[in-house]
């Protein structure tokens, strides 16, 4: 009974004096009894790496802060403006500089949000990707705008699944999903997990 009445006053006095800070933390911890799809999305992109890690060449667009650098030392490295020095190539992903069927997984993260034609830019990754290949997408979903006058900040798209499942047609899906950061509650993201078809023919090509 005691212990009931100091919850009910602790909230009282938080949603009178402070609503901002107790809704914020009711809404983080809400995040992390529903983070199944957090899991989800941590487990499958466990799997690419690994599956990754067997390929001779992989590709990297858009190497993030979090990550410390590439996957692996069988990783290529391509981002358009970033010049540190764990980046082989300064390329546009939407023009790829690279023969077709070259690498035999793809990892473009925190990229396709931000240039202007993002089909076009599958198309390439598409292109470049050997058949059977596996390839790994993520973009922000609810994220605050990060568009500037830096050209290197424009911030033209979000994708729900089912949006991200259309630009991705032509491959085969293995996962797909959106997924909350739980260290940021107010942010999530969309990832689309898939691979090339063996057979342009089985799931049609994105060339056309």
């Amino acid at each position: 009974m005691i212990e009931h009445t100091i919850k009910w006053r602790v909230k009282h006095f938080c949603t009178k004096w402070c609503p901002t800070l107790y809704f914020l933390i009711k809404y983080s911890r809400a995040a992390r009894r529903l983070g199944g799809m957090e899991l989800r999305q941590r487990e499958a992109f466990r799997l690419f790496l690994s599956n990754a890690a067997k390929q001779e060449a992989c590709l990297q667009i858009g190497v993030k802060d979090e990550f410390g650098g590439k996957f692996g030392a069988n990783w290529v490295s391509v981002d358009k403006y970033d010049t540190r020095p764990f980046i082989d190539f300064q390329q546009d992903v939407q023009s790829l500089q690279f023969e077709d069927d070259r690498f035999g997984a793809i990892a473009c993260i925190a990229v396709l949000e931000m240039v202007e034609d993002p089909q076009r830019a599958i198309q390439e990754l598409y292109r470049v990707l050997k058949p059977g290949g596996e390839i790994w997408i993520q973009l922000p979903f609810n994220f605050p705008y990060m568009g500037g006058t830096d050209k290197t900040l424009r911030d033209y798209w979000r994708a729900s699944p089912d949006g991200l499942r259309l630009w991705m047609r032509g491959f085969e899906e293995i996962c797909c999903g959106n997924f909350q950061h739980v260290r940021s509650s107010l942010v999530n993201s969309t990832f689309y997990y898939g691979r090339k078809p063996q057979k342009e023919c089985d799931s049609g090509s994105l060339q056309e």
